[in-house]
C-alpha cells in the first residue's frame, strides 16, 4: 500500500517493512520524506501483530543521504539548516521510541542522511558490498547533532570521529568489524538475512522485548528514570507472557507469547 509517493508500507507475516522507494536517486531524502517517515514509523509499529520494523530501500540501494538539490533552497542558511534537520531529528526520536525493535537492511549506497536513519534503528544487517560514510566534512556541512550523539554511541567515539574527520566510505565488512552493523550478508541473501533475525526477535515476548530495548537506550543516555524502569519491568512481571515462558521453560516446549 503507498502511503506516500517515495515511502510505502506494508505488513508481512510479523514484519512492517518501511520502504523508501525511490531508485532513480538511490532512496535520497526530501524534505517531505523526512516529515512523513516519523508518523509512518509509529503508525508501522503499532499495526496488531507485527513484531519488528525493518526499513529498506529498493532499486539495490538503501539510502544515499538527504537530496542535496535541496539545499540552497532550503538548508542555505543557518535557519533553514535547523527547519530542515527537524525532520532527521524527528525520525531518529521515532526510531528512539517504538514500541517494538527495529532494523535497517542496507544494501548499495548508504551515506549521510542513510547513515543516520540505519544508526537510529536498533540493528543494521549489512551486505557486504554496501558503502556506507558520512561525508559531512567534504559538503562543508554540519552532521545533525542527535546523529552525531547516536554514532558515538554505536561505535564509540574514537571510531565515530575517525569516520567523521575523514569522511570515508566503508564496505559491509568493515561495518560489521567497527561495530556499526551487526550482520553481514553475503551476495544475494540480505533480505533473508533480515528476515532471520526479525524471525529470532519474534519469537521473545513483546513486553520483554519493549523493556529491553528502552533499558538499552535509555542507558546509553542516562535518562532512564527510576519510576519509568520500575513501571516496565513490573508491566514484564506482571504479564500472561511471563507465566507462559516460565510454563514453556519447565516443559521444554517453545513459549506462544500473545504482548500482554
Amino acid at each position: 500500500m503507498s502511503v506516500d509517493r517515495f515511502l510505502k508500507v506494508q505488513v508481512e507475516d510479523h514484519i512492517g517493512w518501511l520502504i523508501v522507494d525511490r531508485p532513480d536517486a538511490r532512496g535520497a531524502m526530501t524534505r517531505e520524506m523526512w516529515e512523513a517517515m516519523p508518523g509512518l514509523l509509529t503508525d508501522l509499529a503499532s499495526r496488531h501483530g507485527v513484531c519488528c520494523v525493518v526499513i529498506r530501500g529498493s532499486g539495490g540501494n538503501f539510502i544515499a543521504g538527504a537530496d542535496i538539490t535541496e539545499f540552497t533552497e532550503l538548508r542555505n542558511d543557518p535557519e533553514l539548516a535547523r527547519r530542515y534537520d527537524e525532520g532527521s531529528t524527528s525520525t531518529l526520536s521515532a526510531l528512539a521510541e517504538l514500541s517494538v525493535p527495529s532494523i535497517a537492511m542496507i544494501d548499495g549506497s548508504c551515506i549521510g542522511g542513510g547513515c543516520l536513519i540505519a544508526l537510529g534503528c536498533d540493528l543494521r544487517v549489512v551486505a557486504a558490498d554496501a558503502r556506507m560514510g558520512i561525508p559531512a566534512g567534504k559538503l562543508g556541512l554540519a552532521y545533525p547533532y542527535d546523529g552525531v550523539e547516536r554514532l558515538v554511541a554505536v561505535v564509540g567515539e574514537a571510531t565515530a570521529l575517525e569516520l567523521l574527520l575523514t569522511g570515508r566510505f566503508i564496505n559491509g565488512e568493515d561495518a560489521v568489524h567497527i561495530g556499526l552493523a551487526q550482520r553481514l550478508a553475503a551476495p544475494g541473501t540480505l533480505e533473508q538475512a533480515v528476515r532471520d533475525l526479525a524471525g529470532e526477535i519474534a519469537t521473545n515476548a513483546p513486553l520483554s522485548l519493549r523493556f529491553s530495548r528502552l533499558a538499552v537506550r535509555r542507558a546509553t543516555k542516562g535518562i532512564l528514570s527510576d519510576a519509568e524502569r520500575a513501571g516496565l519491568v513490573a508491566a514484564c512481571f506482571a504479564s500472561d507472557d511471563y507465566q507462559e515462558g516460565v510454563r514453556a521453560f519447565l516443559k521444554k516446549r517453545r513459549p506462544v507469547f500473545k504482548g500482554r
